[in-house]
């Protein structure tokens, strides 16, 4: 079995690269931004159910938060990190966002919901910080986690209190430095071509049938 973690900001199609993986791969799918609501938003619960899963012989994990997930991607065989343009992105969560209204099924309804979405996912994509001190604390993180050990629950819950500011990625070039030190894991899809080669890739290596029912 293998284990896959997806990271990407909205819009970039995490959750569906993640069922499909899921499906061809017959292993289980979490979406981890919303299993960590489950049992509550502490540092431990969030530390607690990231080992709990990377334990498990095989899944597929997508999330946009980080530094709770350090367990995941140390354990993960493979690092999917998905990174759209922002014009395909901001498209992809508009249309989300009508569709979700019509079907009533939308968890953030209305324009101001919308317009604070992609406020905050344009300056994402598009790296911009303004603020002097998340700029210090991202630095900060990255000039002092650069250990290829793996990490305990201690360091994952002390990591979440002190960089609680950076959960949620202020930038795609933060995570891209953020994933360095996972070396050749990491893999960066940004078109539909690099899309096609990566499903291609996985599921030739580890395609398996899915278990007999008794």
């Amino acid at each position: 079995m293998v284990k896959i973690h997806v990271l990407g900001g909205p819009g970039s199609g995490k959750t569906t690269l993640g069922k499909e993986l899921s499906a061809k791969l017959h292993i289980p799918h979490y979406d981890f931004d919303l299993y960590g609501e489950k049992n509550g938003t502490s540092a431990e619960a969030w530390a607690e159910e990231s080992f709990s899963i990377a334990q498990q012989p095989g899944w597929v994990v997508e999330n946009i938060a980080i530094i709770h997930i350090d367990p995941l991607l140390y354990a993960a065989d493979h690092i999917v990190l998905l990174d759209v343009p922002w014009p395909v992105a901001a498209w992809r969560m508009l249309y989300r966002h009508i569709m979700a209204t019509l079907h009533g099924t939308n968890r953030y309804p209305g324009f101001k919901s919308l317009y604070a979405l992609l406020t905050s996912s344009r300056r994402y994509y598009l790296n911009i910080n303004k603020r002097p001190a998340i700029a210090e604390l991202m630095h900060s993180y990255l000039e002092q986690h650069t250990s290829t050990l793996p990490p305990t629950r201690q360091e994952v819950i002390e990591q979440l209190e002190t960089y609680s500011a950076l959960i949620l990625p202020p930038t795609i070039e933060f995570v891209r430095s953020y994933l360095e030190k996972y070396g050749e894991k990491v893999i960066v899809v940004r078109t539909n071509a690099d899309r096609a080669r990566l499903l291609a890739f996985l599921t030739t290596r580890y395609h398996q049938q899915p278990a007999s029912s008794v």
